[in-house]
């Protein structure tokens, strides 16, 4: 059976396997360039620094040179999870309904149960190392940037976020399973690559809205409302603004508008005073702390594998009840 779905599958595992070298051939010329153009500007020691360390004309030049490649590669990460499910799950039932195989299957001594299993096995392995390896070679160029690439800007930059540890992983399982599911009970393949692309899309955008609520920020409090509260290495910004003297959320923008520089009114010079003669005793911040990045991987990745996991539920009940 498994050599069967390999021979069914062998178009698709071909042109996975060349995508990948070339991919990985393209990432890495462009990462051994970059390295080279960072030697030659002399700013290997600013891949730890940053900007903040090594400003000038040699840093700048090189972020206009190579900034936009690395979102790029970044983007294709995040492009391949949709590609495993429109091209490698959405097929994969369809295809046999529309050519009419699944009856053979169905008529052999191999259970439905067996069929589904072996097909799903045999092309989810490919496309999850295809994007994994992907994953990986990217992330090993943005390393090699370090504070000079889209890392600079925090773990929770949406495509760099979107981009590393397990939510690749998670993404592709989940459009790879909705491309079953999608082809098993429309048995059509263009409108299951279709379905697949639109709901992969759309929840993933209701899904990056919500992330900041899937954890318990942390607030920081200044009691200098006057000046910007210090937030640390590129935390999660969930929500920001000033208490008053009982520590209660000021909602009302017209206390900071009565500190602010109008017309040919004199400048206020001490906004701290200011601001606590408005009502303002204090400015705070709900974070996410960088270092929780991985626990808020974690829980999105569970929402996508339960998603997977009942869209593999939904497949099984599609295709039983195919006469």
């Amino acid at each position: 059976m498994t050599w069967i779905v390999w021979r069914q599958q062998r178009p698709v595992f071909i042109t996975l396997a060349i995508g990948l070298v070339l991919a990985v051939a393209a990432v890495l010329l462009w990462r051994a360039g970059m390295v080279n153009d960072l030697a030659a500007r002399n700013l290997l020691d600013c891949v730890d620094k940053g900007l903040d360390a090594c400003r000038g004309r040699a840093a700048n030049e090189f972020q206009s040179a190579w900034f936009d490649k690395m979102h790029v590669g970044q983007g294709l990460v995040l492009a391949a999870p949709a590609l495993m499910g429109v091209f490698v799950g959405a097929p994969l039932f369809a295809r046999e309904y529309e050519q009419g195989t699944h009856a053979l299957a169905f008529t052999q001594s191999v259970s439905r149960t067996r069929w589904m299993a072996t097909k799903f096995v045999v092309a989810a392995v490919p496309a999850l190392v295809f994007v994994i390896a992907f994953q990986l070679v990217v992330r090993s160029w943005l390393d090699a940037a370090g504070e000079l690439g889209p890392l600079a800007s925090g773990p929770f930059y949406f495509t760099t976020f979107e981009a590393q540890g397990v939510s690749p992983i998670a993404y592709t399982l989940f459009a790879y399973t909705l491309g079953i599911f999608t082809g098993a009970l429309f048995r059509r393949t263009l409108v299951a690559m279709s379905l697949t692309l639109g709901v992969f899309v759309a929840v993933r955008v209701v899904l990056s809205g919500v992330r900041e609520f899937l954890i318990t920020p942390t607030r920081l409090v200044s009691d200098d409302p006057s000046k910007p509260l210090v937030l640390g290495n590129g935390p999660l910004v969930v929500k920001s603004g000033f208490l008053d003297a009982n520590g209660a959320v000021v909602a009302d923008s017209a206390p900071l508008m009565n500190c602010a520089s109008r017309g040919d009114e004199p400048v206020v010079t001490d906004l701290a005073a200011c601001y606590k003669k408005n009502g303002l005793a204090q400015s705070y911040a709900d974070i996410i702390p960088a270092d929780q990045a991985s626990t808020l991987h974690l829980l999105e990745a569970s929402i996508f594998t339960g998603l997977a996991v009942l869209f593999v539920l939904g497949a099984v009940w599609a295709v039983r009840r195919q006469v």
